[in-house]
């Protein structure tokens, strides 16, 4: 049996067993009212909020592009382990506040937050516009991501645009039918094959020191500077990285939500004390397999399939590695889909609450919203899988451009719950002047400035108008929100 065959075999399966899923939670649940649709009743306890944070935070981007930037930037991209570390470290900062209001004043959408902190109508439908470009960007990455991982594992034998409309179908079914609920415990599901594959694809393949400096050597004779010390130009890049992936990550909807759907406060701790290790596990080993990568493949492919063509090539060694080459597959597909269901769930919700809710159809019972998010769904799935079918940027350009954006939102949160000095007219002006920065370097033709991210340049044009513009004569106190 090839590879691809088990490997189709084996997600079909898999496929399966996320609709049964889907079903199984629609019959459990009731989905009547935005709350238990979007947040599965705010009980997700520790152990499935950890996994569903997990599955959701690694996405395709993480598996497929991140071994694709260590193969054409070599050892520099072990600054990447950092990363995901970062979000972490600005989750504790604003995260468990966030989560005791959010249950106090039964908080839907980050919108929510927003509007209650800030009482602005506008900062609240602006900040939405927002995030909304942001995350159907950060959708399309894992719509194309989708079409990449069963082109490649399959060796073209499932075409890209198949895969896009298969696993998009069956996204939709199982997070139109069972919510929040059905897109938590499938992400359990997902959060565990992955972490089981990557760790088995450790114990397997990566090199032992010995071989790693052999490796190493012979990247040093072939392509020098994939093993040279980074410049001072290259960590301040790296560096700007990790403050833009740290504040835009930890704002993305899908775990504002996730936050929101806490059972409680310890809930949420436990989940990030955990969550902290993780990034040695996964990105870890994505940055190892594409230093592999190197010394295998040739110059000049598609830096996406990187991770696809190494396991084609391992499953042919052994018969453990075609196991676990199988498995590995069926992760991945697995970590695209998970972050697709919350990301195209947070979408729905903001766009049927949030926006349609507060113009169109004020008034609205929380039934009839409901509703909507679902038919809003298969319309966002249809408008992405057509941009999808005709790619033109990689996945790690698609990111760059959502967190740029995100990051411009971040303070509304991180000093909105933890500094009660910041007003209402600074955050306003932090905002647009944050986002004006951002298109104006792009405009111009400077998207790192001094090698520096132009949303991260425009982060600190924001913070400067958020904390130049609060002053203790007109600030609005948040005191009472985070009372005991």
């Amino acid at each position: 049996m090839t590879l691809g065959l088990a490997a189709g075999f084996a997600v079909c399966i898999y496929l399966v067993i996320l609709i049964a899923v889907g079903y199984v939670t629609q019959r459990h649940s009731n989905h009547s009212d935005l709350d238990n649709f979007y947040l599965a009743g705010r009980n997700l306890g520790g152990f499935v909020l950890l996994l569903t944070l997990y599955a959701t935070q690694y996405s395709g981007n993480t598996l497929l592009g991140y071994p694709g930037e260590a193969f054409q930037l070599g050892f520099a991209w072990v600054m990447s382990v950092g990363f995901m570390m970062a979000i972490i470290v600005v989750y504790l900062l604003f995260a468990p506040q966030l989560q005791r209001v959010a249950k106090r004043k039964h908080f839907i959408t980050p919108g929510d937050w927003i509007n209650y902190r800030f009482s602005s109508p506008l900062l609240t439908l602006i900040a939405n516009v927002l995030l909304v470009v942001a995350i159907s960007n950060y959708l399309l990455a894992q719509l194309m991501a989708m079409g990449h991982v069963t082109e490649g594992l399959s060796n073209g034998a499932i075409p890209y645009w198949a895969g896009v409309l298969l696993l998009t179908f069956v996204v939709i079914i199982y997070e139109t039918v069972g919510g929040m609920r059905a897109v938590a415990w499938t992400d359990c599901v997902q959060g565990v094959m992955l972490l089981v594959g990557l760790t088995g694809l450790l114990i397997a393949v990566i090199p032992t020191p010995d071989h790693l400096a052999d490796l190493t050597n012979k990247i040093a004779l072939t392509s020098p500077e994939k093993v040279a010390v980074p410049t001072w130009e290259i960590s301040r890049n790296w560096f700007s990285t990790i403050i833009l992936i740290g504040f835009s990550g930890a704002v993305y909807p899908h775990a504002i939500q996730r936050i929101y759907a806490a059972r409680s406060t310890h809930s949420l701790k436990r989940a990030f004390s955990v969550m902290v290790f993780l990034p040695l596990v996964t990105t870890g080993i994505m940055f190892l397999v594409g230093i592999l990568a190197i010394g295998e493949l040739s110059e000049g492919g598609d830096p996406d399939q990187v991770m696809p063509a190494l396991l084609t090539m391992w499953a042919n060694q052994s018969t453990l590695l075609f196991g676990l080459s199988v498995l590995v597959i069926t992760a991945i597909v697995a970590a695209v889909m998970s972050t697709a269901d919350s990301v195209l769930l947070s979408l729905s919700s903001i766009l049927a609450k949030d926006i349609i809710g507060t113009t169109l159809l004020r008034g609205a019972s929380q039934q009839r919203l409901t509703r909507i998010g679902k038919r809003l769904s298969w319309v966002i799935v249809c408008v992405l899988v057509g941009i999808a079918l005709s790619p033109r940027v990689t996945l790690w350009g698609l990111t760059e451009i959502k967190m740029e954006i995100l990051a411009q939102v971040a303070p509304l949160f991180v000093l909105g719950a933890t500094w009660s000095q910041l007003t209402t007219s600074a955050a306003f002006v932090g905002m647009v002047a944050g986002c004006t920065t951002y298109a104006g370097l792009l405009i111009t033709g400077n998207p790192e400035p001094w090698n520096v991210h132009a949303g991260v340049v425009a982060l600190v044009v924001n913070l400067i108008c958020c904390f130049v513009g609060s002053t203790r004569k007109n600030r609005q106190s948040v005191v009472d929100a985070f009372d005991a």
